[in-house]
Order: C-alpha cells, then structure tokens, then sequence
C-alpha cells in the first residue's frame, strides 16, 4: 500500500527540518573550556610536599598515594621535560579507573585548536622541549560523567610547558581542558561546538 499524500509531505517535512537544523539527538555542549597556568616543580631533585604533577581539571597536584593526578612532571639532565602519565608511575592496577593518553604535536599551543580524534599513547613516557604542545585523551572508568555519554566517553585537552628555571627546577604550565564529554575543541574560555 502507497503512503497517503499527508503522510509523504510530513516525512519531507520532517525530513527538511532535520537537514536545516542539524541533527536533534546530537549532543550539545554545555560548559566553556577551562584555561588554567601555573606552575610546578620536578618530580626529582626538589623538596618534598611540593608540586609536581597536573590534574587537567583542578590545576597543580602532588604524586601521593591519592593518586589524584593526570600528568607527572621531571626534568632531564638536558634539561628536557620529561612527562610520566598516571600509569607510568601508579601502573595498571593503581590507576585502573584512569587512562590518560598523550600525543606531542607539532606548532604552538595556541595554534592547537582540536585535539586529534586517534594516536594517543597511555603508557610511555614523553621526553620534549619546553614550548612543545602535548594533546591529552582523559578516560576516567569509573566516573559517572561520561558513561551515557552519546559523544563518547573520552574528554580532551592540551598542555605546554612555556619555560623552565633550571636551578629551582620550576615549570610554568599552561592547560585547556574541555570538560564536555566526546568534544574535541581546544579554544579557552569557548564552549565547543565539535
């Protein structure tokens, strides 16, 4: 049986509207991008208690038995920055709820503007020169805010290391991170539309 002449206009209808409009069950963002700087010091070779590693959305943190952190920062004889994800440290049983992949990019910090869909890394450690970007895939498991996720479980983010001062071993960080499940967009202080 053919569709009545009612019933083919309003699936054309209905049919234009979701092309005009886009898709209606596309997740919509809903929180700006978070630009934080500050700065830390090396995992080795400074006083305990101090800073020396990054969580991508409450700033600077210590690597404790907590294990409240993403990122652990060191430098190299070179004076080269070396980045330890979680596991590297806490290994897979002590940071099973965490997975934090790591990829260096090319260009500036700010020229980063999407974090890359594949390619991270969640296992080895980066070695890398102050002033090159990294971008950051978080999977936190256990966590309740991306698991109904349509978008994706995954939140991204970017940080750089500007500059180090050698004799304090102190590293002044910059990050983005978008606290929007599945989204992909670097730019600070914008809400993201990919």
């Amino acid at each position: 049986m053919l569709p009545s002449r009612v019933t083919r206009v309003v699936v054309v209808a209905l049919a234009t509207l979701v092309v005009a409009c886009g898709d209606p069950t596309k997740p919509i963002a809903s929180s700006p991008n978070l630009p934080l700087s500050f700065s830390l010091y090396a995992l080795t070779g400074t006083p305990s208690g101090t800073v020396n590693a990054i969580n991508f959305f409450a700033g600077p943190r210590r690597v404790d038995p907590d294990l409240d952190f993403d990122v652990a920062l060191d430098l190299d004889p070179n004076g080269q920055v070396v980045v330890y994800p979680i596991r590297a440290i806490a290994g897979p049983l002590g940071a099973s709820a965490t997975r934090i992949g790591l990829q260096q990019m090319t260009g500036t910090f700010d020229a980063l503007r999407e974090a890359p869909k594949t390619g991270y890394d969640t296992l080895s450690i980066l070695t890398v020169a102050p002033g090159t970007p990294i971008a950051v895939q978080l999977v936190n498991l256990f966590s309740n805010v991306c698991v109904f996720s349509l978008n994706g479980v995954a939140m991204y983010g970017k940080f750089v290391i500007d500059s180090v001062d050698q004799p304090t071993r102190r590293l002044f960080v910059r990050t983005v991170t978008d606290p929007n499940c599945g989204f992909r967009s670097l730019v600070p202080d914008s809400i993201p539309k990919f």
